[in-house]
């Protein structure tokens, strides 16, 4: 289990005040998920990481405070009810996603993600790139 958190970082509106160890773990949740995904691609085993965003559950009730019960709200927003998270993911698990984000509707975001991530590994290479040569 993720969060849309692990992908926001420092993306506006604002970066991630006092979440940083939070989101940084949902990260690598998302990497670790990923990579056993690859090399276990073609057997019967399936691995999936699901991000979900705000969750209408009691997460974020603080110490002290009254467990909701029910479908009552628990924040301002709203959230997605935990059962259609639950939902999404058995769905997207079944037509094979390994990261499942609930409330996405472009199912090609996370494609084009993995796309990104491929053309910063080109910079793996034995020589700087020239914006990193101070002007030699």
């Amino acid at each position: 289990m993720a969060s849309l958190l692990a992908f926001a970082g420092d993306l506006p509106p604002d970066p991630l005040p006092r979440r940083a160890v939070y989101a940084g773990s949902k990260g690598y949740a998302v990497t670790f998920t990923r990579t056993p995904a690859a090399e276990l691609a073609g057997t019967p085993l399936r691995v999936q990481v699901v991000c979900p965003g705000l969750t209408a559950t009691e997460f974020h009730l603080g110490a002290g405070d009254t467990p909701v019960s029910g479908e009552r709200r628990v924040h301002d927003e709203g959230g997605m009810p935990a059962a259609d998270v639950v939902t999404a993911s058995l769905a997207g698990l079944e037509a094979g996603e390994v990261v499942c984000v609930p409330g996405l509707t472009d199912a090609e975001a996370v494609a084009r993600l993995a796309e990104a991530e491929l053309g910063l590994r080109a910079g793996s290479g034995s020589r700087t790139a020239p914006r990193s040569s101070h002007g030699e």
